[in-house]
């Protein structure tokens, strides 16, 4: 047996699988070079278009295939890449490199595909750089349907297998829900690609970025996936095996023993009552809030509407369809649909027409939506319609507010588009919940005015941190110095939430810090009552909050704002959770 190796990437589905290895090839199948007859170009491109025909209609089964079976959302991304290889900008080159070259078209498809590849990859967008494997994957498609082979089957018969590929498409991704699959590992793939997307939302633990995997695994008898970490185990031997499934049954067992607790209050041990709300990207999650007993939810990132639909727009029917779809899941609310929060790392080509040299302190939320006045119309349009039910359920969520006038703005472009629909006899309420994410120093600084102007806050604690620290937290050099616990930003966290307090309006914290084990009973203590979190982590911070007095986390939050260093809070919270967390089966660190 081989010895154990461990390889590392990124962990983008929690959860641990062990399995049989099913190792799968993506790339797209070599290519030759056939120099054709003058005659022979005009045939050339006619069987172009026809392998187009047949790859579109496969790529239209697939979207109805998804739509079915998992959801509308993610029948979308097949939709989109339909229309990408419908696009007469994609197929146009490649018959042009046919006639200018008298070319085959699996070469001429080759050399585009290449180019548009290397052109993805020389953006300094992280969204855009993955939607390179959107291009692969429709290009991979269409030179199947050329030289007339089927995606190869994949055998997941037998005991649980893990797949691992060089890439994982979605249309693979896609049935991985209804096989014995256990998890998956790529070379490729990032936190937004669509498969890991999907992975997420279906539970499946995952690991991508792992180079030269597939060489690695080939002749690999058991691996194991370690979405937590970001591991994949090759050939483990009998004692890390048992380790590791003793360590995936307790997660399965802790985390089903939380679930039973969903419909049990979040409340201290001495009756001060929290509300924990969900944080989705997609509809189908709702599902997964509801069976961790979210009571609303309280971010839903409506980019994602945009992400799925690129390079289309997504228009003003379908964004009141999914907006309407959480209302009702959540009919007596809250239901906070954060309005589109693109730009920064997130730019929308169809939106800008050039990079911009510092993104995350560029044209990006309310500043990019006020800029493009007809985009966001459509959104706020969307948003009044499906409000039209549910008057006292849907709240408007704007993103990177630093000036009370963008606020005023939201508001007199939200009354206009009220009457606007009114005069075109569509129901829609007299008024509208607004809100504001504090997310940057200014907003928490001028919380006072803000709340004067807005009916909640939401605190982003991801960007409140990154602006807070001067901290680019997709930069790994710095990386280290991104501490959600450093005294600057619990100063502003407090600040925000002695503010709503005072004026009277709800506050909840929707960044990656409510969901922190150690952060859950430090914000109880700040007064913190509405904590939003992904879905899978609404269990432990109810149990959390139950374990705790509110008289001791408050003490515990007096001392933490005392403290000078965020390395000091972190180790002064851990001595004081130590016995809690270790009682909960929480794991802080590595």
């Amino acid at each position: 047996m081989s010895e154990p190796r461990t390889l590392v990437g990124l962990g983008v589905s929690g959860g641990i699988a062990i399995g049989k290895p099913i190792v799968v090839e993506n790339r797209p199948l070599p290519v030759t070079l056939v120099q054709l007859p003058p005659d022979g170009v005009e045939a050339e491109v006619a069987r172009l278009h026809r392998a187009a025909t047949r790859a579109a209609t496969r790529l239209a089964e697939l979207a109805s295939e998804a739509t079915r079976t998992v959801g509308a959302e993610y029948g979308a991304i097949f939709e989109a890449q339909r229309l990408m290889l419908e696009d007469p900008a994609f197929l146009d080159e490649v018959e042009r490199l046919i006639r200018t070259e008298a070319v085959n078209a699996e070469w001429a498809l080759e050399q585009v595909t290449h180019r548009l590849v290397a052109q993805f990859e020389q953006l300094g967008d992280l969204y855009l750089r993955e939607r390179r494997g959107d291009v692969l994957d429709v290009a991979l498609e269409l030179q199947r349907s050329l030289q007339g082979r089927a995606a190869a089957p994949i055998d997941f018969s037998g005991a649980t297998s893990i797949l691992i590929a060089d890439d994982i498409p979605p249309s693979q991704a896609l049935r991985l829900a209804t096989r014995m699959v256990g998890g998956f590992a790529s070379e490729t793939g990032g936190l937004t690609s669509h498969t890991t997307i999907i992975a997420k939302s279906l539970g499946i633990p995952a690991v991508v970025g792992i180079p030269g995997l597939v060489r690695e695994v080939e002749r690999a008898g058991l691996v194991i996936v370690d979405g937590f970490e970001g591991h994949l185990i090759v050939d483990p031997d009998p004692a890390l095996i048992q380790v590791y499934g003793l360590r995936a049954e307790e997660h399965r067992r802790r985390q089903h023993e939380l679930l039973g607790l969903a419909h049990l209050p979040a409340a201290t041990s001495d009756g001060r009552t929290m509300r924990l709300l969900a944080n989705i990207d997609l509809v189908p999650e709702i599902a997964a809030a509801k069976a961790g007993g979210a009571q609303g939810i309280g971010l839903f990132r409506s980019e994602f509407l945009f992400i799925q639909a690129s390079p289309e727009l997504p228009n003003e029917d379908r964004q009141a369809a999914a907006y309407a779809e959480l209302l009702a899941a959540f009919p007596s609310g809250p239901v906070t649909v954060r309005t589109f929060d693109l730009g920064g790392r997130k730019l929308a080509r169809e939106m800008l027409g050039n990079p911009e040299n510092n993104p995350v302190l560029g044209l990006r939320g309310v500043r990019l939506c006020l800029q493009k006045p007809d985009f966001f119309r459509t959104q706020l349009r969307a948003l009044l319609r499906a409000a039209g039910q549910y008057p006292d359920a849907l709240r408007i969520m704007v993103p990177l507010i630093g000036h009370v006038e963008e606020v005023k703005t939201v508001r007199v472009l939200l009354e206009r588009y009220r009457v606007e629909l009114r005069s075109e006899g569509i129901v829609v309420p007299d008024r509208v919940i607004v809100g504001v994410m504090i997310e940057v120093p200014a907003a928490a600084m001028i919380a006072e005015h803000l709340a004067r102007e807005v009916d909640f806050f939401a605190i982003g604690t991801n960007d409140l941190t990154q602006y807070t620290l001067a901290v680019d937290r997709g930069n790994e050099q710095v990386s280290k110095l991104f501490r959600p616990f450093h005294p600057a930003v619990l100063r502003l966290v407090e600040r925000v939430i002695s503010v709503g307090a005072r004026a009277g309006i709800p506050v909840s914290l929707c960044g990656e810090m409510a969901a922190d084990p150690l952060a859950v009973p430090l914000l109880v203590g700040l007064g913190l009552t509405e904590f939003s979190m992904h879905p899978p982590a609404l269990p432990l911070a109810r149990s959390l909050i139950r374990a705790v007095s509110f008289r001791e986390a408050r003490r515990m939050a007096q001392r933490a704002l005392a403290l000078a260093t965020a390395k000091e809070v972190e180790e002064y919270l851990l001595e004081q959770l130590s016995g809690l967390l270790s009682h909960l089966k929480v794991r802080i660190l590595p």
